[in-house]
């Protein structure tokens, strides 16, 4: 296990019909509001309706901001900004799924500074990059479970106009309140659920695989979410409907980044740096491309690690690996994870994005310029360089 240190200063309100506190909470926080919102949904829900209901009967005023893609735009982000200046908001309050709640966090950096969020997020010259150094205060209210962006410091923002997307982190970015009611998930549409369950599991999964070996009870609770994820997304495929089951849903999300599971085992995070590039040149949803290349990764680093993944073999889906040899029980698991994946609908290629050999060398040479750290390679428990990374896109056509 690495040192660490742990500090997480957001106020998480948990539960059902919870949304009801928005407006109290928002109070504390500031009296001008921008709501952040994605395209349509929120609107069409009535749920912006109810929660800027709830601000103005708590004394808060509110600006709405509409129109954050689901790989949220560096120029998206800017504009919103811009707005809020205008408006005097000194508050945001991010209303929807993790791209929502990432530019939310986005919005309030460039709103505080006047300068375009890509100042911060990413630079060929290190050096040259911006630091956060402030932000207006942010609340969140999450409607999909996934991202886990109600509980950390990070946001993920994209230029459409390079094709890159990367991740901007500040201790300014935490939320000053999360408001958690499962019930906004529940009018999810089939698809988004699963992608959500495949962000949530990538989260645990990833840093179980890629952290040091003596990390015990890191393990478990990755585990613990990996096994609640699995089941209770089978529960919502036959019954969308269920509270108890999107409640679960919910808290995994938000536990799977909130800290604690990952301490001691930072990374690296070799799926998301490669889903982030596919991404960043194809507009498809997060969860999606993580399905994707999840499969082919594991498959292609496993025997650099055998032992983890037996581990996973025997603790997610109890196979009996004691007369197994180690790379035998890690592709047990790989085996019986595709399975599953397939069950539920998960499962899934490039080619079913669309996406063919045009670009692959050019993602595999984004992947290393963005993610590399100067280097090479990317960081992994193999490092992977350019012929690694050709090869498990390849493996994912």
């Amino acid at each position: 296990m690495e040192n660490f240190v742990f500090r997480n200063p957001v106020k998480i309100i948990f539960g059902v019909g919870e949304i009801k506190k928005a407006g109290e909470e928002a109070a504390g926080i500031g009296k001008k509001a921008l709501i952040v919102t994605g395209q349509s949904h929120v609107k069409k829900s009535g749920l912006l309706e109810k929660v800027g209901k709830n601000l103005e009967d708590s004394g808060v005023e509110y600006v709405h901001f509409e129109g954050i893609e689901p790989n949220p735009r560096s120029t998206t982000i800017d504009k919103a900004g811009k707005i809020a200046r205008e408006n005097n908001c000194d508050m945001v309050l991010g209303l929807g799924g993790g791209s929502t709640m990432d530019a939310s966090k986005a919005i309030a950096v460039v709103t505080k500074s006047g300068y375009p969020i890509w100042d911060y997020v990413y630079n060929e010259d290190p050096d040259k990059k911006r630091e956060v150094e402030d932000a207006l205060p942010i609340m969140l209210i999450p409607t999909v479970a996934a991202t886990a962006s109600e509980g950390n410091r990070g946001a993920v923002i994209s230029s459409w106009e390079t094709k890159q997307k990367a991740g901007l982190f500040s201790d300014f970015m935490y939320p000053k309140v999360s408001i958690v009611d499962p019930e906004l998930t529940v009018s999810l549409e089939r698809q988004t659920t699963i992608d959500g369950a495949m962000d949530i599991m990538s989260h645990v999964i990833e840093s179980y695989l890629t952290g040091p070996n003596n990390t015990p009870l890191q393990d478990r609770f990755s585990e613990g979410i990996m096994r609640t994820v699995m089941e209770n997304l089978e529960v919502l495929l036959e019954d969308p409907r269920n509270l108890d089951a999107r409640a679960n849903m919910s808290w995994c999300s938000t536990m799977a980044l909130l800290g604690p599971v990952n301490l001691g085992r930072p990374g690296p995070f070799p799926l998301h740096f490669i889903e982030h590039v596919i991404s960043g040149h194809y507009d498809i949803a997060h969860g999606r491309g993580l399905a994707i290349m999840l499969p082919p990764l594991m498959r292609y680093t496993f025997r650099n690690r055998p032992g983890k993944y037996a581990q996973l073999a025997r603790n997610i889906f109890f196979i009996d690996i004691d007369e197994m040899e180690l790379n035998e029980a890690a592709e047990a698991f790989i085996s019986r994870f595709e399975d599953w994946m397939k069950q539920v609908g998960m499962y899934a290629r490039l080619s079913d994005e669309g996406i063919g050999e045009e670009k692959l060398e050019k993602m595999v040479d984004d992947t290393i310029e963005v993610y590399g750290g100067g280097e090479n390679y990317i960081r992994s428990y193999k490092p992977l360089y350019k012929d690694d990374l050709s090869e498990i896109f390849q493996m994912a056509l």
